[in-house]
Parts: C-alpha cells; sequence; structure tokens
C-alpha cells in the first residue's frame, strides 16, 4: 500500500525530530564531558599549588630585545626573589606590596606596585585559584595551558606539566603589545627559606 504525500511528510518530520534529539543530546553529552574534564584539570593544578608554600627554581626570561637566567626564590604569600646572571647584577625582589628591582653593580633601585603584576595572583595562592578557576583551559601533549585577561595588566598563560601539575613557566602580553616569556625549572619546594632573604637592599 502506497504511503499518501502527507504520510511521507509526516514520518520525515519524525525522522529528522528524533536525529535532531539525538543530536543535541550527544553534543551536549560531548560538553559536559569536555567541560568535566577541564574542571578536574584545574582542581588537580590547584590542588599542587596549595601543596607549595615554597620554591626555588631556575629561570630564563625571554623577551623581545632580551634573553636572561638565574635562580629564584619564592616564599608565598608576600616574597620573591629573582637573581639574574648578568653583569649588572640585577635582581628582582617582592616584599609584600613593593616590586623593586634592584641593579647591585650600580646601586641602582626602582620600585613599582605589586599589584601591577601578576605576581600578585602567582603569589597569593587564594588569588592564584581564582584566576584558574576564570581562565581558559588548553591541553596539548605534553603541557597544560591556562590563559587569562588581566585588568589593566594585559594577558598571561601559564603553562603547567600535564602529569605532575608543576608550573612550568608564563608568557605575559602586556598592555601595549609587547611578549615576555618566563620559563623556570624546580630545583626544590617546600624548603626553609628565611624572610631576610627578601629584605630590600638600603641605598645610602
Amino acid at each position: 500500500m502506497e504511503l499518501s504525500v502527507k504520510q511521507i511528510i509526516l514520518v520525515k518530520e519524525k525522522f529528522y525530530k528524533t536525529f535532531a534529539i539525538k543530536l543535541f543530546t550527544i553534543i551536549l553529552i560531548l560538553f559536559v564531558g569536555i567541560q568535566s574534564s577541564e574542571s578536574n584539570e584545574k582542581i588537580k593544578i590547584i590542588d599542587n599549588l596549595k601543596n607549595i608554600e615554597t620554591l626555588e627554581f631556575n629561570f630564563i626570561q625571554i623577551s623581545p630585545q632580551t634573553r636572561e637566567a638565574g635562580i629564584c626564590y619564592l616564599k608565598r604569600p608576600h616574597f620573591l626573589r629573582c637573581i639574574y646572571n648578568n653583569e649588572n647584577k640585577k635582581e628582582l625582589i617582592i616584599n609584600r606590596k613593593n616590586l623593586v628591582i634592584y641593579h647591585k653593580k650600580y646601586r641602582k633601585t626602582y620600585f613599582y606596585p605589586v599589584s601591577k603584576s601578576f605576581f600578585s595572583e602567582i603569589l597569593n595562592v587564594e588569588k592564584f585559584e581564582k584566576l584558574i578557576l576564570n581562565s581558559n583551559l588548553g591541553i596539548t601533549d605534553k603541557e597544560i595551558k591556562i590563559k587569562y585577561s588581566g585588568e589593566n595588566k594585559g594577558d598571561i598563560i601559564f603553562f603547567f606539566d600535564k602529569q605532575s601539575f608543576n608550573l612550568k613557566g608564563w608568557e605575559i602580553i602586556d598592555v601595549y603589545g609587547n611578549q615576555t616569556s618566563f620559563q623556570i625549572d624546580i630545583v626544590d619546594k617546600n624548603i626553609n627559606l628565611s624572610k631576610k632573604l627578601f629584605l630590600i637592599p638600603e641605598i645610602n
């Protein structure tokens, strides 16, 4: 018995409706799965960060004009000291609200507010956690990328090891479009670091 035109149209409408529902369900499942996976990775990164009070790490800093290297000591939530291996004997020191660039060779000190830099988030676990949760996450074969845009700070991408969830470094594009990368290699963690290490030098 041949189907009428009306019956054929109803069969097609039912088919397309069923197909659309199944397609939507598949897309929804995939989306929820991706969101769940991203959330799990972020939680693992945050859990690892919460277990770190101090760090010693080697670094390589690359900007359009220079390539510098050295060693850093970090003590949460207020302290950082990076000693550069260059002829100016440059140091970057963070002591609470002060960010200082110190040129030991010339005994010159330049002060900046920490709040204007991403170090205010990196040093403070609670702020870092909030940043991670509100950022975009990407995963490659070797690392996890966390991209965040800071108000009046520019954009920053953090790189984390995919296995250990340790911080590997970051890349900053400031509000003027200048790009700087900071690669780190952790030497040790949760070691005893005296606050005296982070004292700002007095210039007479």
